[in-house]
């Protein structure tokens, strides 16, 4: 998520532009985050900190729509929205996208992000890593067995993000540290790099 928006800051910035805010009625992340609901829709929230810098340029916000709307033309409908840009007191810029499934997600930050059941990650091709139960209900699942929970929802994804499900959380892989029931993030340790996977229900 954040590889693409962070191109757009670092150009933005060379645009001197006064600086304007919005409200948001999104939700209040105060870091990256993506939210996989329900029916499918993924939710990205970016937010940058922009308080060294003396602008926040319109440019970006300008520069984002164009590339929403390239990657809308080319799907042939609106599969990515921009629900907010709000631009803070204490100069954080918040973006809002709403992405109609994990493949526009993937598709327009150009990395990889996938959104489904076991045996559709299985089907995709995915392979499949140990993983630690975060319930206390029941031992760390090895990769082999992993397809034994075919039905269970899962979430793959390779950025350090936030990410936030509509069940609740029960396997990870490892780097991975549950910020409660519904929410998980890729640990702060140096070094910690690839695929990282979280099972729900």
């Amino acid at each position: 998520m954040k590889r693409k928006i962070k191109r757009l800051l670092l150009v933005s910035l060379i645009f001197a532009a006064m600086l304007f805010g919005g409200c948001s009625n999104t939700g209040n992340f105060e870091q990256n985050t993506i939210v996989i609901q329900k029916d499918g829709i993924v939710l990205g929230a970016i937010v940058e900190d922009f308080s060294d810098s003396k602008y926040v340029s319109e440019e970006l916000k300008a520069m984002l729509e164009e590339e929403i709307a390239a990657y809308n033309a080319q799907a042939g409908q609106d599969r990515v929205v921009l629900k907010d840009y709000e631009v803070t007191e204490d100069k954080k810029v918040k973006i809002y996208l709403e992405y109609a499934s994990f493949e526009d997600y993937a598709g327009f930050n150009e990395e990889l992000f996938f959104a489904g059941t076991v045996s559709e990650a299985y089907e995709a091709g995915y392979e499949f890593v140990d993983m630690e139960s975060v319930t206390g209900e029941g031992a760390a699942i090895e990769k082999a067995d992993v397809l034994e929970k075919g039905s269970m929802k899962m979430v793959i994804f390779e950025e350090p993000v936030h990410v936030r499900v509509n069940g609740k959380i029960t396997y990870v892989s490892n780097g991975i540290q549950v910020e409660g029931k519904k929410e998980a993030a890729v640990s702060n340790e140096e070094g910690i790099t690839g695929m990282f996977y979280l099972m729900y229900e």
